[in-house]
């Protein structure tokens, strides 16, 4: 009996020793008590290390990427390929298409520029070069989406880019400042002759922290040519920059694009271009691009927190379940009942688009907590696990804890926005132990929380 009290008193002052140094941790940040949660768990011994406020709902930001692709993997598969296929209607002679030529895309959110000219070489190999008809891109897949209001006062940011059913590039242009001979160059990619670049920028020695809040530019379409101009500063120190802009129409990029590459391979066109949110009838399939398989894309939604894939993704799950009507707030209730119904804990879950572009999103940290506990002893667990940045080694993670013991030992997301601070994710500690860890953050001081994470990933590893 007393050797059982003994061995009860040790373990008390274990755990209390270990719950004051994390206390401590905690208490040296400037975070409002209320305003934050945390979540750590031993899944190899089944053993809750420490939790506060951890059934208190939060905005996650990105880490609700998690559960994105989760539900992607579980409900979709890791094989599953998104389609863009090629179509027509009419008769096809000498390469020449009496009728029109109908993209109809399924969602593909990763469909790049050379994606797109590699369709447009194939199909003219194949038998078509001259259209006498109207090129019509088919959006019925998603239908007509409502976009959701951005997030911050920078709308032609990438990370803002609305979801669709057919997207190229993710609807953006890449522009890239050099200088040369003292002057700044800027150079689009791809290049189209409907942007017009204007170039104010100053040229200065001043040093090149935080280049893109010194970099201005506005954007005004006229008569189907958009001009953007750049004005600010750009400093000598920076040599060579690049930012992906979003500067054109949803509708008006893939245009475009097609039109310069199918042009650009040899071909012409008669008719217009067209966009339809219903489903064209009695046509033929001529030519179908897929996807590489969502196993591969996961490590982008998740490893570089690719917005526009994550809500594309989203999306995707409830159109390929015949949901009706396809919106972001639907997706994220079915996702929500489908993880459910396979006993994933989700109470506390409200999910208005994939990626946690939110301010109304929320979910708990235990419940979070759960899900990767979950995944970890699924069928898809590596899958999931290298979709997620590796401290210290790469993703949003490359520069972040390189001096930490966890480094390399720990596979976390990461989420920011205004007032938001979330990470959460695997480590994998010093006792070859799994640990679950969650920590989100709602306060006017989160975004000066990473720091106090480090801190705290750093002790779960060690203890």
């Amino acid at each position: 009996m007393r050797l059982l009290l003994f061995i009860y008193v040790l373990w008390t002052h274990a755990v209390l020793a270990d719950t004051d140094a994390i206390n401590k941790i905690l208490n040296r940040s400037e975070l409002s008590k209320e305003n934050y949660s945390l979540y750590i768990k031993n899944i190899s011994k089944q053993n809750k290390v420490f939790s506060y406020n951890e059934q208190k709902p939060f905005n996650p930001a990105s880490v609700m990427k998690l559960v994105t692709t989760y539900a992607g993997l579980q409900l979709l598969g890791p094989e599953y390929q998104w389609k863009t296929r090629v179509l027509y209607k009419g008769t096809i002679k000498n390469k020449h298409l009496y009728g029109d030529l109908i993209i109809k895309g399924y969602g593909d959110p990763t469909l790049t520029y050379a994606d797109l000219s590699e369709v447009i070489e194939k199909v003219q190999q194949q038998g078509i070069s001259h259209i006498h008809g109207n090129v019509i891109f088919d959006e019925s897949f998603f239908g007509e989406l409502q976009n959701q209001d951005i997030i911050d006062d920078k709308k032609y940011r990438a990370y803002n880019v609305n979801p669709k059913s057919f997207v190229v590039n993710e609807n953006t242009i890449n522009f890239n400042f050099s200088i040369k001979n003292e002057n700044i160059n800027i150079q689009a990619f791809p290049e189209i002759n409907t942007l017009k670049i204007l170039n104010h920028l100053k040229l200065t020695d001043q040093g090149c922290n935080d280049w893109k809040d010194s970099l201005g530019y506005e954007v005004e379409t006229k008569l189907n040519v958009t001009e953007i101009k750049f004005n600010g500063r750009f400093d000598k120190a920076c040599e060579s920059r690049d930012i992906d802009l979003s500067v054109m129409g949803i509708d008006r990029l893939p245009i475009a694009l097609f039109e310069k590459l199918w042009k650009l391979h040899g071909g012409s066109i008669d008719g217009e271009f067209k966009n339809t949110y219903q489903n064209i009838t009695n046509t033929h399939t001529f030519y179908e691009h897929q996807s590489r398989p969502l196993s591969l894309v996961v490590r982008d939604i998740n490893k570089y927190s690719q917005n526009l894939i994550a809500r594309n993704l989203l999306l995707t799950i409830l159109a390929e379940n015949n949901g009706n009507p396809i919106t972001e707030n639907e997706a994220g209730r079915f996702i929500k009942e489908s993880l459910m119904k396979g006993k994933v804990k989700l109470d506390s879950l409200e999910m208005d688009n994939g990626a946690g572009l939110s301010r109304n999103a929320k979910v708990n940290s235990e419940n979070l907590g759960f899900l990767l506990e979950k995944a970890y002893t699924d069928i898809y667990m590596p899958e999931f696990i290298a979709s997620l940045p590796n401290l210290g080694i790469d993703g949003t993670l490359k520069s972040r804890g390189k001096k930490l013991s966890v480094a390399k030992h720990a596979y976390l997301k990461t989420g920011s926005i205004q007032n938001v601070s979330a990470i959460a994710g695997y480590i994998f500690d010093k006792n070859n132990d799994v640990k679950v860890f969650v920590f989100i953050a709602n306060d006017p001081k989160a975004n000066e929380s990473s720091k106090i994470q480090d801190e705290l990933i750093e002790w779960t590893y060690l203890n």
